[in-house]
């Protein structure tokens, strides 16, 4: 790595987010409409895909963005499907509720 990162504080920022159990509730469209709507991420002027609640840089090149993806779907493969038999489910603040679900 040819730097070390640094610890910047940001001034406040105005977002709109979403809790647990109200993002497990969101359907698939009105998920993507909240991805899409840039408070999550967006791709600045010098073209660097950047986190919109704390501005730090994600991805400066494609490659890196690739490296990102690849890390997103090596973590897909640890959650839950909502469609899969015995989905858990999201209490009011966030916890899992699987007391349902048989003991592997």
């Amino acid at each position: 790595m040819g730097s070390t990162p640094k610890k910047i504080k940001l001034q406040s920022r105005e977002l709109e987010v979403v809790d647990i159990p109200t993002m497990h509730g969101l359907s698939d469209e009105e998920y993507r409409d909240f991805i899409q709507s840039g408070e999550l991420m967006y791709v600045d002027h010098h073209e660097v895909l950047r986190s919109y609640p704390a501005d730090y840089p994600i991805a400066t090149t494609r490659e890196q963005l690739d490296i990102y993806i690849a890390e997103l779907q090596r973590l897909r493969d640890t959650m839950v499907s909502r469609s899969e038999n015995g989905a858990t489910e999201i209490d009011d603040v966030g916890a899992i509720d699987d007391t349902d679900k048989p003991m592997a």
